[in-house]
């Protein structure tokens, strides 16, 4: 439910609705940023890509609150947690708990391919990149 997500103006995936506290590293990696406002974090894969994992909409008037981050940039993970939330204040305070797992780098010849959708849990492999020839 938002113009520039919806519009893969920072990047493609797909999105996911938190129905837990707990936000995971969606693979092996390294995180790359966090954001002072620790709505959303930056994370590269160990294969290499670039993701923006993005918690909710417009949450970044909240001004952190909501969001408890356990990591900070340069943070090696395995599928580890990197931030809780606060559902019950995000639910109340933010337009929608949409939160937009994107792939920011992607080359020309690379497309997102969504490998599950519906339920999805910690560990459970979301989507993939595939790479064509040119």
């Amino acid at each position: 439910p938002d113009e520039a997500f919806a519009g893969r103006m920072m990047g493609d995936g797909a999105m996911v609705v938190p129905q837990e506290q707990t936000v995971y590293a969606p693979a092996d990696g390294e995180v790359s940023f966090v954001f002072d406002t620790k709505h959303a974090i930056g994370f590269e894969t160990a294969e290499g890509t670039a993701l923006l994992l993005h918690m909710g909409i417009d949450t970044v008037n909240l001004g952190g609150k909501g969001f408890e981050v356990l990591v900070k940039d340069g943070d090696k993970v395995k599928k580890d947690i990197l931030m809780k939330l606060d559902l019950g204040f995000l639910k109340a305070n933010a337009p929608s708990l949409a939160s937009p797992v994107l792939c920011t780098e992607l080359a020309q010849n690379q497309k997102v391919r969504l490998i599950k959708s519906g339920a999805i849990g910690a560990g459970e492999e979301l989507l993939a990149v595939d790479t064509y020839e040119e």
